[in-house]
């Protein structure tokens, strides 16, 4: 799924994205410093939502790392955890969301060297997870090796994780200040962001350059890329939280953890999808005769007592017609399975087309013989219904020179039941078998009903 060619619709998609995002960073660039208006609720909403899109994705390309058994996809569900924990961790720390000083025992510069270990470590992770694809194209299929391989890349994401939130809360004093209160306006001029932009918008140009972006996966992982560096550049250049920089470096951050979860989504719906239409056609073709393509004696005894029991309960008739090819051991004798098989697809696709409401039905039931069901049909009506096949069948024209005709004919046996004179569904068949023994020793090429 992941390693599917990216389509040239879903390539103007992303650069349609690209683009607005990139518009955007360039709209509210000259208004990034200018304070917005304080919304308490926007940060747990927004730390939420980057939460539960980050967790998702890890999950599934963890899920497809099982399926495949490639390291990759392990590694990038392990860069996609690291985001996850970073982010919960940032907003348990961040002053003003959960208490006015932050959770943990948080400093006043603990929540911003989380978002620097955040946004510098995710884009390493992934120009990690790539490097380990062209080292390890493939991993292990063995199960227990898999799981190891699958529980270490998760597992060390998460302890980098661990790591960088601990230290930017238990020991931010080894670290140098970043921010002055709530101003970001030292980060700027600071080497640690520009190495952060820096890093993301490498990785980003490092993706396009080295993988044409040939795949799904490569394209979308470069939009969250290119997300995460308008990102950074707008928080940095906002210079203080709560400001309109800041505000749509959060919108960015929601684009970049939203990438590949809706690329993931969209190719999990297109494949449930093309699994159903697959089914379906798996269930068709069990009901369907493989040579006349017609319903196939299975279907026929699981819906004809099933119809039958209907139209008795709604005192309706049921007509059922037994049919046999004349002569046909002797048409294969002389012509050769082959056209004994054609001559068998004929006949079927004749049958099929003579009938004309929606709810009669013919299947193949054993060798040269098929059966029509016909509900809501009294004994007139299915004897006007076998007479119109017969002849149908006969101006085929199928040569037969060991039959009287001279073509292909068949003989018909028709019986009804009816709500004055109910029959089940066994009685109903030799009903008719009588009858189709009747049309054969009276000649065949007829049609003879049999009445109960």
């Amino acid at each position: 799924m992941l390693n599917a060619p990216s389509t040239s619709r879903h390539r103007v998609i992303a650069a349609v994205l690209g683009l607005v995002l990139v518009l955007g960073a360039i709209f509210v660039w000259p208004l990034a410093g200018r304070q917005a208006a304080v919304v308490q609720a926007f940060l747990p909403m927004f730390g939420m939502a980057v939460f539960l899109t980050e967790s998702l994705t890890a999950h599934l390309l963890y899920t497809q790392y099982s399926v495949s058994g490639r390291p990759v996809y392990a590694a990038l569900s392990g860069a996609y955890l690291f985001a996850a924990i970073s982010v919960a961790v940032q907003m348990l720390a961040f002053p003003g969301v959960f208490s006015p000083t932050g959770l943990l025992g948080a400093g006043a510069q603990s929540a911003v060297w989380i978002w620097v270990c955040w946004h510098g470590g995710f884009p390493t992770l992934v120009a990690a997870s790539l490097a380990l694809r062209r080292v390890f194209p493939r991993g292990s299929q063995r199960k227990v090796y898999k799981r190891l391989i699958g529980a270490s890349l998760m597992g060390g994401a998460a302890l980098i994780a661990a790591a960088a939130s601990y230290l930017s809360i238990e020991h931010v004093t080894w670290l140098p200040d970043l921010i002055a209160g709530s101003s970001y306006r030292a980060l700027a001029d600071n080497p640690i962001a520009v190495a952060v932009v820096c890093i993301n918008a490498g990785t980003f140009a490092g993706i396009v350059a080295t993988t044409r972006l040939r795949t799904m996966l490569e394209l979308w992982l470069a939009i969250a890329l290119l997300a995460g560096s308008v990102d950074a550049v707008l928080t940095i250049h906002a210079g203080a939280r709560y400001s309109v920089g800041w505000y749509a470096a959060r919108i960015a951050a929601v684009c970049a953890s939203s990438a590949v979860l809706g690329m993931l989504l969209r190719e999990i719906s297109h494949l449930y999808r093309n699994l159903h239409r697959a089914h379906e056609s798996l269930i068709q073709s069990s009901l369907r005769d493989g040579l006349t393509k017609t319903f196939n004696r299975q279907y026929f005894d699981t819906q004809y007592p099933e119809l039958l029991g209907v139209s008795a309960n709604a005192g309706q008739p049921l007509s059922l017609l037994m049919i046999d090819i004349d002569y046909f051991k002797q048409y294969n004798d002389n012509f050769g399975h082959r056209a004994g098989d054609d001559c068998l697809q004929a006949v079927a696709a004749a049958l099929q087309g003579g009938l004309r409401r929606p709810w009669d039905f013919v299947a193949r039931f054993g060798g040269e013989e098929f059966v029509v069901v016909l509900p809501n049909c009294d004994s007139a009506a299915a004897s006007g219904i076998a007479e119109s096949l017969r002849r149908t069948v006969e101006t085929l024209d199928i040569s037969a020179p060991h039959s009287p005709a001279g073509r292909v004919t068949i003989s018909i046996g028709a019986a009804t039941s009816t709500a004055q004179m109910p029959a089940a569904p066994g009685d109903l068949v030799e009903q008719a078998d009588r009858g189709l023994y009747r049309a054969k020793r009276a000649g065949r090429n007829r049609v003879e009903v049999c009445a109960a």
